[in-house]
């Protein structure tokens, strides 16, 4: 694949605030975009997207250590092998039974940080509809958009939690295996700077499925997570009311997330099927792959067209993932 090479579009700003946070430079940019071509020439069975606008966001996500960064490329493309259901109807159109519950939602201003400020309220869903997966792919999608914006990369993104209204129906879906996935794939497989976790609105059966989810976090997104409760000052003070609805006692009116919902399901993310992108090769047994289509920019994301990277094609003597090249780092460890 040819390489799409990278080209500043940050204002003065926010180059500012990516050198104070994350170390960025021109010359820590081009230093790190070429180690990182030549950690993936060293992999020749995998198929890497080449386009530097796309290997950026993750260098941004580990502050520009190279390693790190690599790790998560791919660990980002095992995903597509190891949580194959989140790649089936990869559009917002296969997502519009979770965004009609009302989640996920983003705010219509930043916090003073230049964050986007990703909202849910859980209390609607019903597990009878649909699992608690379909909500992670929702998340999964938009904070995979959110990050085609250098804005974005940069500042990172704050998620807030509204536990309203949940019960032990809902929390009781939540067993270990799928904590650990759930994770695994915000922690590890998604490159995104997640600069908080807020949760509001806490019942008490949460602290039982917070008890399961826990041990699989790394101790920077425990740092991270913050409980408040009804305590809505205290959310204040780590996200100004000014950008909350009203019901998290700002003054933004009712949260709706309808008008942004209705501009997100107009942005083109579908997969089809392709052969040409392969990115793992052993003997020929089984083909996955799926390829993002292009897609241009609307008014809550990127300002630049994008295709997104070719997922895995495997071509393995095992049906089992396990068997693949073993260098290809397990997403859920």
């Amino acid at each position: 694949m040819a390489t799409v090479q990278y080209k500043c579009t940050l204002s003065e700003a926010m180059q500012k605030q990516a050198e104070e946070e994350l170390g960025e430079n021109a010359l820590m940019r081009k230093l790190a975009l070429n180690t990182l071509h030549r950690y993936m020439d060293e992999k020749p069975h995998i198929k890497f997207c080449r386009d530097e606008y796309f290997l950026i966001r993750f260098l941004r996500a580990k502050k520009f250590d190279v390693n790190r960064a690599f790790k998560a490329l791919k660990k980002y493309y095992e995903l597509h092998l190891k949580v194959p259901e989140f790649f089936n109807e990869y559009n917002p159109a296969g997502i519009k039974h979770v965004l009609d519950d009302g989640y996920p939602y983003v705010l219509t201003d930043t916090d003073k940080e230049g964050r986007k400020v990703v909202a849910m309220r859980a209390g609607h869903w019903d597990p009878a509809n649909y699992s608690v997966l379909h909500i992670c792919k929702a998340l999964f999608m938009v904070i995979d958009y959110l990050v085609e914006d250098e804005n974005t990369q940069v500042a990172g993104v704050v998620l807030i939690i509204d536990l309203e209204g949940v019960s032990m129906y809902q929390a009781s879906h939540l067993t270990p295996s799928t904590a650990k996935k759930i994770t695994s794939i915000f922690q590890n497989c998604i490159p995104v700077r997640i600069s908080g976790i807020h949760f509001i609105n806490e019942p008490v059966v949460f602290d039982g499925a917070f008890t399961i989810m826990k041990p699989f976090m790394d101790d920077k997104m425990r740092r991270r997570v913050k409980m408040h409760g009804r305590n809505f000052d205290s959310l204040h003070k780590h996200v100004s009311p000014r950008i909350l609805p009203r019901e998290w006692g700002g003054g933004m009116g009712d949260y709706d997330n309808t008008p942004w919902k209705e501009e997100f399901l107009k942005v083109q993310l579908a997969w089809t099927p392709s052969l040409e992108g392969m990115v793992l090769k052993k003997k020929k047994k089984g083909l996955m792959h799926f390829k993002k289509s292009h897609r241009k920019s609307s008014s809550i994301g990127s300002t630049r067209e994008f295709q997104k990277p070719p997922a895995p094609i495997v071509e393995s003597s095992d049906d089992s993932f396990e068997s693949a090249e073993e260098d290809f780092v397990d997403c859920t460890s």
